[in-house]
């Protein structure tokens, strides 16, 4: 019996790690710190998620992603006529970042019945390397990860062709026609894997409406069906 997938990528935040809850957390300890009086937090936090999505868009676009995050909270107080350092607040937003440990409920469970049954595991993520790398370490998962590839260490971000012409460059022994990309985003993931013209599975735990021309190989709600598909796969 021939194994025909052997290398299984994974987006790492909201695929793997719970990065949402990292997130409320710092945002409300950023605006805490920062916010003037006059300006509520859900107002704040609307404009805020509007503005990184811009700010996202344009890294996967092929922005600096350096250079972009650093002006994501001074945007959002700039709506509120407020002047705010950019820089510092996203150093501080960073910290209280690297200390999101959160793990998605038996995704853990999953990587490591996967690692047992000898697949490539691969986390193929955008972000800040400093971030991802803490995150890895602090959650455990490192030790069940293959290669770690970080769009700001290879200067490229999915959903960019070469982020995988790069990843299969460091990762010799996986072949694309072997390899599945899984990830929660379908402007980032899986456009991605379809324009590397890799089998993609998109994770989506809310059955979100697809509302966009990206029409990723498969979808699945949980890790339960993410294996079976991965096991259907397997020849």
């Amino acid at each position: 019996m021939i194994k025909m997938i052997q290398t299984l990528i994974f987006d790492l935040d909201d695929t793997i790690l719970d990065f949402k809850k990292g997130e409320q957390s710092g945002l409300s300890k950023v605006f805490a710190s920062y916010s003037p009086g006059h300006i509520e937090y859900e107002e704040w936090l609307s404009t805020f998620k509007r503005v990184n999505s811009g700010i996202w868009k344009q890294i996967e676009d092929g922005g600096s992603s350096k250079d972009l995050l650093n002006t994501r909270f001074s945007e959002t107080f700039k709506v509120f006529e407020f002047e705010a350092d950019g820089q510092r607040l996203e150093q501080d937003y960073r910290s209280h970042l690297n200390e999101n440990f959160h793990v998605l409920k038996g995704a853990k469970e999953m990587l490591v019945r996967l690692k047992s049954q000898n697949y490539r595991l691969i986390a193929g993520t955008n972000g800040t390397a400093g971030t991802q790398w803490n995150r890895l370490k602090g959650t455990g998962l490192i030790a069940l990860f293959d290669d770690v590839v970080i769009s700001e260490e290879i200067g490229v971000a999915k959903p960019d062709r070469q982020f995988f012409v790069r990843l299969f460059e460091k990762n010799k022994e996986a072949a694309p026609q072997q390899t599945i990309m899984i990830g929660d985003s379908l402007r980032s993931d899986i456009q991605g894997a379809l324009n590397a013209g890799l089998t993609n599975i998109w994770y989506n735990p809310l059955q979100l409406t697809n509302s966009t021309k990206i029409i990723p190989d498969y979808e699945v709600s949980s890790f339960k069906e993410m294996e079976k598909v991965i096991m259907e796969k397997t020849a």
